[in-house]
């Protein structure tokens, strides 16, 4: 089941499926590691054991399968942020991002108050102040803390 393939094609690959075949479905997170497709989800009616069938079968059927082991959970009470919409929703809330950080050539981890979103941008309120990030250099992303917890 060895691939090397692109994690942004992935994503894509993924999104587009879910997309298609089941369209409530909420995509969080795509990870790829090793030969296992790890794929999050959630739905405004929750995610049971059925649903995350589901999601397998489609993803089976879109080829995935072929190169992946998959595993498909749920949100959890950390949930992942993956598009501007979760952004938006989570404002307010205690997050980590794991961003590109071109000085030290790896990926260095911020944590703060989501305090604003734009369509290419994030601001944090930490301890230093605010920092706007560039929504490109974000590679993971997670509530921590809801406000009000």
């Amino acid at each position: 089941m060895t691939t090397a393939t692109d994690p942004r094609q992935i994503d894509d690959e993924v999104a587009t499926a879910l997309a298609r075949e089941l369209p409530d479905v909420d995509l969080r997170e795509v990870q790829v590691a090793a030969d296992i497709l790890r794929v999050v989800i959630d739905h405004r009616d929750g995610v049971d054991h059925e649903l995350c069938a589901a999601t397998t079968h489609a993803l089976d059927r879109a080829g995935l399968r072929e190169r992946f082991a998959i595993e498909v959970s749920s949100p959890g009470p950390e949930p992942p942020l993956r598009t501007i919409e979760h952004y938006r929703e989570a404002v307010g809330a205690h997050v980590s991002l794991r961003v590109d950080d071109d000085a030290r050539r790896r990926p260095r981890s911020v944590g703060g108050t989501l305090s604003a979103v734009e369509p290419d941008r994030v601001e944090l309120t930490t301890e230093d102040g605010a920092l706007w990030i560039p929504i490109g250099a974000i590679r993971r992303a997670r509530v921590v803390q809801r406000s009000g917890q």
